[in-house]
């Protein structure tokens, strides 16, 4: 634009102040600008609650604080949801590929029991259903919560005894490695170790942030390793999943049980004692088979409990020779399973048929 105002005959010059006056409305404009998108940026973005989500609050940028209740999970397009409780209601936190990529690399993948505060545009469907979107990862604060279990000195549960009522538990387990199933290239699965115990296998879940956090190093398997992780159940079956590496070692030195020889009276056996090795003498009743096995009831003057011999540890030919009404001598650890008590020999070696009385 010129400066001079159009006119017939000679130009004539705008007046200074005139000239003064725009630069200066356009200098106050843009810093008006500025100052709004700073305002935008670094102002509080309000905390609310779950329970006074309105249908009116649809797409507006807020921030929820609580407890996790699901494990995040990314979806194989690259997505992730988790759902979060702040003790007024539940809400369900999406994030797309990039937040899902940036808390995964840097092993901040929410889980049940941390505590979370997450900003989001608030997303309420035509029947009131309220998800968060993530508007970034950075703005996700993340407090990981640790069982008091893991301390030093907690005893490990056999693995027979986990069941899908103890979900969402910390329990300690030592078992055999029997085989490792690893993750293609560029797969979002996780790494499953199948541990066996007296015959009862678990698997336990890990993912690439714990595989980084052991130097890129399983046990090899065959080797006896010891895990502490949370007790999950994925398709009706029971695992185990590992969220730090230091959760999971190999056991180098294990303590053969030991039996001293003393028989005791089967009714003088508590569930309280499992995992401590027994003596017991008895009379066999009628076997039962079961998936892998065949359990015998074994009765002596003071009471009844149960024998289960795996298939995996004492073949059909080592059991030939018991039957209903055979006296049976067997040395092993006890195991309560669902409310009733069995030994379980670990081999062929740990009975023996006696003369009947």
């Amino acid at each position: 634009m010129s400066d001079d105002y159009p006119a017939y005959g000679p130009q004539v010059k705008r007046p200074l102040r005139v000239r003064a006056l725009r630069i200066a409305a356009l200098v106050l404009a843009f810093a008006g600008l500025i100052l709004l998108y700073f305002y935008s940026v670094n102002r509080d973005i309000p905390l609310v609650r779950v329970d006074s989500i309105t249908p009116t609050m649809n797409f507006a940028t807020v921030r929820v604080s609580g407890e996790v209740t699901r494990d995040a999970y990314v979806f194989q397009s690259g997505g992730m949801v988790f759902n979060l409780n702040d003790g007024s209601g539940e809400i369900a936190v999406m994030g797309g590929r990039a937040q899902a990529e940036a808390l995964e690399n840097a092993g901040r993948l929410p889980r049940r029991g941390d505590r979370v505060e997450v900003s989001g545009s608030l997303n309420v469907s035509a029947d009131q259903e309220v998800k968060l979107r993530m508007q970034s990862a950075e703005q996700l604060v993340l407090q990981r919560k640790r069982a008091p279990s893991a301390a030093p000195g907690l005893s490990p549960v056999q693995l027979v005894n986990i069941t899908a009522a103890q979900e969402g538990e910390q329990v300690l387990v030592t078992g055999l490695l029997k085989e490792i199933e690893v993750p293609g290239p560029g797969s979002k699965a996780p790494y499953v170790l199948t541990l066996e115990q007296g015959g009862a296998e678990l698997d336990v879940i890990l993912w690439d942030d714990v595989f980084q956090g052991l130097e890129r190093k399983l046990p090899m398997p065959g080797k006896t390793i010891s895990v502490l992780g949370r007790v999950d159940v994925y398709k009706d079956k029971v695992q185990l999943k590992v969220w730090e590496a230091a959760d999971l070692r190999e056991v180098t030195e294990v303590m053969p049980l030991v039996s001293d020889g003393t028989v005791t009276p089967i009714a003088a056996i508590t569930s309280e004692q499992k995992g401590n090795l027994f003596t017991v003498i008895g009379t066999l009743g009628e076997p039962r088979s079961i998936p892998g096995g065949v359990i015998y009831p074994i009765a002596d003057d003071s009471g009844e409990m149960m024998v289960l011999f795996w298939d995996k540890k004492i073949s059909g030919e080592e059991r030939d020779a018991l039957e209903s009404g055979v006296r049976l001598s067997v040395t092993a650890p006890l195991v309560a399973y669902k409310g009733t008590l069995e030994l379980v020999p670990k081999d062929v070696e740990a009975f023996r048929v006696e003369e009947s009385r």
